[in-house]
């Protein structure tokens, strides 16, 4: 249910807010909702990482454009190794690792902080 609640209110406040309105939606949803700071963590980290890749690829397919392969220039321009991989891969790689540790963190201190207002029994 957690993970539901923040890839769906996440992607509507995403589409009228900016890229980091999904921290203080895991912060509530987990100070809401999460029991454990591990579940906390991980699913605020994967609820984003799949509503960020997902809209990733829906701009991908719809657009057409390469704008991705624009992009991976950027971070691959001197690493001829990576010049051969699809910019669309080298975006979700690079759109995972900012988005994992945002949601993450921000999830686990949403649960730290409840405990910490309201400790357990």
């Amino acid at each position: 249910m957690l993970y539901l609640l923040i890839v769906l209110i996440g992607g509507v406040l995403s589409y009228f807010a900016p890229w980091w309105i999904i921290a203080p939606v895991c912060f509530i949803l987990c100070w809401w909702l999460a029991r454990k700071p591990a579940h906390a963590f991980w699913v605020s980290a994967f609820a984003a990482v799949t509503l960020w890749l997902g809209y990733a690829v829906y701009l991908q397919v719809v657009t057409g454009s390469g704008l991705a392969d624009n992009v991976a220039a950027i971070f691959t321009g001197s690493m001829p190794v990576l010049t051969d991989m699809p910019g669309i891969v080298i975006v979700m790689l690079v759109a995972t690792l900012v988005i994992a540790p945002v949601a993450g963190f921000s999830g686990l201190a949403g649960v730290q902080m409840k405990r910490l207002i309201h400790p357990p029994r």
